[in-house]
């Protein structure tokens, strides 16, 4: 071919790989299987424990070890939520929420070799299926190796290690002692696959087989395998067994060209998922939903290591993490079916409930909102802690023999939380109690995760027919009364409606009351002029009756009846009861904060100079005062934050005070349709 044919593409440079694809190739060819002898494999296995680990060595470094978290120099919250004592926290479950004592027991049993069924039982929604994959994607981080037929050039579809070849033979104490394998690695059993091969090549291993070192791939099935339920009434044993590939037998086979493949040859089989997932991880999904035979597939094979396969193919290894996914109804039911002694002898059972702490839960919200492209549309404060509150309430139950029906849920959930709730008036347990006492069902059953995901998108596209998409808690009640009052059965089951529907009225109810607040309280601070003057009138009044001291105002002298009775009235409004020592500590700390403004002042030019002025809502004692005293005649002012626009008003100072109260919204994260919406609920 001339140059004048040859293309652009041909005669152009490669461009230089950016930094993510030169990271994706390196990746890549980091996990490239890579070849070898066996003999090197047994040298290797001197220095590198990896050439002969297992599925749960390989687990336990891909998880790595913990952080180790002192509770007690924790924040007051997570001090008291786990007692002060020292937590694990596992970098590879980070995104677990609240489920420290779950990943724990999880690792642990992976620790002491995951033999048997590790069975997750909880609700739909609690995070089964997230461990199950997280340990499914940690079993692709760390290699195997796996032999290889020399003459085909084909790895044993059966996952088979080269640690068969030497287990329990009268070489195994040689292999051992000479080449540092510990003695219990070497039980594999032999596939098939394997058998053939050494039985074509008079038993001699060097000619039969060479080693890879190949990375676990969900893509490909190797090493990792995940079932999904089937149907209940006919059990599909082959896709765990595999079974026969009709379309091979008669086929040349690939060992010796004069014989054919016939039933029950292993180069005629297709792999079931033991064997994909052989030396990694089996993720049974919903497993107990399929028909009880297939349990029956599992009971010998976890403690033997091996099981039969179809059609005469003979044994086939099986070592494995069997992870499998449950629901408590589910598990019960299928307790009653199977051999249930031989069933919780080879059961690991974990339970992965639902949250009791409200801000795990929105933890929890916060990546939902990142799933559904919400995390940067407008939400008003409070929305999520709305709908957490909610679902940590319908979750707990009245206790052992009732012992906590006397004790507000909204309280329970607060302490739970690790928070300190108000209110002396009210009976409030400790945290400790509240588990002692605790139904075993709370936590497995509620408002679910999948619950709140499908009422966040519906929260925020209840306007979107407005072109409007947020989310704000009323718009939150409103989806939540829609959702309880359409729920069928299975979504809220008849004997707990009533329940749903009282926790709701409930959140209605608190949430108008702090609607009603935040409204007041932007109104109030509108009118802060007024506000100020009042501030500065009490500490004028409180210094004077402290200091025993009469005043003059425009004038006029002020007695001490008068400075008392306009103290008390302000006082009475926000509910202060030690009035003296109130007054007093009033008026201390207004003059500290005035004295640090001067030190602050000090040696600088006048225009530098901040003035000497203590703002009326900076000393929170004092503020709630005056909220108190403008939050009894607020309705004199509601006409301004009614008004529609700045024109309908009067004076130049209620339109001021429009302005204001609607920034003072607006800077809390409150759109102008959440404040109308807000005006409507109170109004």
């Amino acid at each position: 071919m001339s140059n004048s044919d040859t293309t652009p593409a041909q005669t152009e440079e490669r461009k230089p790989r950016s930094g993510i694809f030169s990271k994706m190739k390196a990746t890549s060819d980091s996990q490239k299987i890579q070849e070898m002898d066996l003999e090197d494999w047994l040298e290797l296995c001197k220095t590198d424990a990896g050439a002969y680990a297992n599925f749960a060595d390989r687990l336990v470094k891909t998880i790595g070890e913990p952080d180790i978290i002192d509770t007690k120099k924790s924040g007051n919250q997570e001090r008291i939520v786990f007692g002060g004592k020292k937590v694990p926290r596992y970098d590879a479950f980070s995104e677990m929420y609240d489920s420290e004592g779950v990943v724990n027991n999880v690792v642990t049993y992976i620790k002491n070799g995951g033999t048997g069924l590790l069975v997750l039982r909880g609700p739909v929604g609690s995070g089964k299926t997230e461990i199950a994959t997280i340990l499914e994607k940690l079993a692709e981080k760390e290699p195997m190796y796996v032999l290889r037929c020399k003459k085909t050039k084909q790895m044993s579809p059966f996952n088979d290690t080269p640690l068969c070849l030497f287990s329990n033979s009268d070489v195994s104490d040689e292999v051992s002692s000479e080449y540092g394998v510990p003695r219990r690695y070497l039980n594999e059993v032999k596939s098939a696959w394997v058998t053939k091969r050494l039985e074509h090549h008079d038993g001699d291993p060097l000619d039969a087989f060479d080693v890879v070192k190949v990375y676990p791939s969900r893509d490909k099935q190797i090493g990792i395998a995940k079932l999904d339920p089937k149907d209940n009434q006919s059990p599909d044993i082959n896709a765990l067994i595999g079974s026969s590939d009709i379309n091979r037998i008669g086929d040349e086979d690939p060992l010796d060209g004069d014989k054919t493949l016939s039933a029950g040859d292993p180069d005629a089989y297709i792999p079931g998922a033991f064997s994909k997932s052989h030396g990694g991880v089996f993720h049974g999904a919903e497993f107990f939903r399929n028909n009880p035979a297939m349990l029956n597939t599992f009971l010998e094979p976890v403690t033997t290591g091996y099981f039969t396969g179809d059609g005469g193919v003979g044994m086939l290894p099986m070592n494995q993490l069997i992870v499998i996914t449950t629901n408590d109804p589910v598990w019960q039911d299928i307790l009653k079916k199977a051999d249930s002694d031989a069933l919780h002898n080879r059961c690991h059972v974990v339970d992965v409930g639902y949250t009791l702490r409200m801000s795990e839960e929105k933890k929890i919200y916060d990546k939902l909102l990142a799933k559904h492209g919400f995390e940067d549309k407008p939400m008003a404060p409070g929305t999520l802690d709305l709908l957490a509150e909610f679902a940590v309430v319908t979750r707990l139950k009245p206790g052992n023999d009732n012992a906590l029906e006397k004790y507000d849920p909204y309280v329970r959930a607060r302490v739970l939380n690790g928070e300190i709730p108000d209110g002396a008036d009210k009976k409030i347990p400790k945290i400790h109690e509240l588990r002692e006492k605790a139904s075993p069902m709370e936590g497995l059953e509620g408002f679910s995760i999948r619950d709140a995901e499908r009422n966040l998108v519906q929260i925020f596209n209840a306007r979107a027919n407005e072109g409007i998409i947020e989310a704000d808690t009323i718009l939150a009640v409103e989806t939540l009364r829609t959702f309880v009052k359409e729920a069928d059965d299975k979504t809220i089951p008849s004997n707990m409606r009533d329940t749903y529907v009282a926790r709701l009225d409930e959140v209605a109810a608190r949430n108008r009351k702090k609607i009603e607040k935040v409204v007041n309280a932007a109104l109030i601070d509108a009118d802060d002029g007024v506000c100020q003057t009042q501030f500065d009138k009490y500490v004028e009044y409180a210094e004077a009756f402290v200091n025993e001291e009469t005043i003059t105002s425009e004038g006029e002298e002020v007695s001490m009846d008068r400075i008392e009775k306009y103290l008390t009235t302000m006082e009475k409004q926000a509910g202060v009861t030690q009035a003296i020592d109130f007054r007093k500590t009033v008026v201390h700390g207004v003059n500290a904060e005035l004295a640090k403004i001067a030190r602050s002042n000090k040696g600088l030019a006048p225009d530098d100079q901040q003035d000497v002025v203590v703002k009326w809502d900076t000393y929170e004692p004092l503020a709630k005062v005056i909220r108190a005293q403008h939050e009894a005649d607020i309705g004199a002012r509601r006409h301004i934050v009614k008004a529609k626009s700045e024109a309908d008003l009067r004076t130049e100072e209620e339109k001021r005070q429009y302005g204001r109260f609607y920034n003072n919204m607006h800077d809390q994260g409150y759109t102008d349709t959440m404040v109308n919406r807000m005006l409507l609920e109170i109004m």
